[in-house]
């Protein structure tokens, strides 16, 4: 969700199941539990708007109900302008109980595209890269983008879910090239990447807890393996009686090295000066049509 999943998420992450509620008053959604995004969702259309850092989100979602409602299908498409770059991305995914497979496709257009020339020893530091986006030196990239994914929810008990996303990404474009989503330079081609939260939630404050993410990439033709280290955080915003969360995500980019340099020296959003990512957004859904009912319709 990133949104940011990095500005969260191509569409929605599987983090965002696990929300509830903090503020407004008990009596405005005594007909909504405050954890109502951890349970699976009912099934019909749905509308998701989202004001993300630095831009919004528009995405229709379809789920059917499969066998009951323990598993279900369904699907997403989204747009997500920002201030760097424009999004779209179509998904499709397939819960089974506690595990969830998916697939998505998409396009991206980065009018702020920030790449580093060819060279013997090209520098990919935080530094340069702010020395070249405040000379203005960056122009804009068009690409596509394929994805398959395995994500595994495994609630423990009440009170602790483990989630695990994990993705295989073709990344098209040009080599060299800042990913303004995760933070990193990379160049195009395979991008694995693997995001775990274990979640501690309560009906009083939301769900919060510490989340590891695994990349593995290439950049300037070496592969990097590279972990992250930050924590996660969901909750009911209340600015609606129903159907509304906040979410949070901040990364650390700490200790190993990327392409020989020390990972705090290249990772993050170099205009912040420090080697993290983070992603901000509030949602709220809105019912387009609901999930038909058996036994419900309406007499002759």
């Amino acid at each position: 969700m990133r949104f940011h999943k990095f500005c969260f998420a191509a569409a929605a992450t599987v983090s965002l199941t696990v929300a509830a509620s903090l503020t407004g008053p008990d009596t405005a959604r005594a007909d909504q539990p405050r954890d109502w995004m951890v349970a699976a969702q009912p099934g019909g259309t749905y509308a998701n708007i989202d004001v993300v850092f630095p831009g919004v989100q528009a995405q229709l979602e379809h789920r059917i109900p499969i066998y009951g409602k323990a598993n279900e299908l369904t699907f997403k498409v989204n747009a997500l302008p920002t201030l760097v770059f424009y999004e779209s991305q179509a998904d499709v995914d397939l819960r089974m109980l506690v595990l969830s497979l998916g697939a998505s496709a998409g396009f991206r257009d980065v009018f702020h595209n920030i790449e580093i020339p060819k060279s013997d020893n090209p520098d990919f530091s935080s530094k340069t890269r702010r020395d070249l986006d405040f000379a203005h030196r960056y122009d804009q990239a068009t690409s596509g983008f394929g994805e398959g994914r395995v994500t595994l929810a495994l609630p423990f008990n009440d009170h602790l879910v483990f989630v695990s996303v994990n993705g295989f990404r073709f990344e098209g474009g040009r080599d060299r090239t800042f990913d303004w989503r995760l933070g990193i330079m990379r160049d195009a081609g395979m991008l694995v990447r693997s995001d775990t939260t274990l979640f501690i939630k309560h009906a009083s404050f939301g769900a919060i807890g510490p989340q590891v993410q695994v990349l593995n990439y290439a950049l300037n033709g070496r592969r990097n393996t590279q972990v992250n280290y930050g924590f996660t955080f969901t909750t009911r915003l209340g600015l609606r009686d129903r159907n509304d969360l906040l979410f949070l995500s901040v990364l650390f980019g700490v200790g190993g090295t990327v392409n020989g340099v020390p990972t705090q020296d290249v990772y993050g959003n170099h205009l912040f000066k420090l080697p993290m990512t983070f992603q901000l957004a509030y949602r709220t859904v809105l019912e387009i049509s609901p999930e038909s009912k058996p036994g419900h319709q309406d007499d002759d």
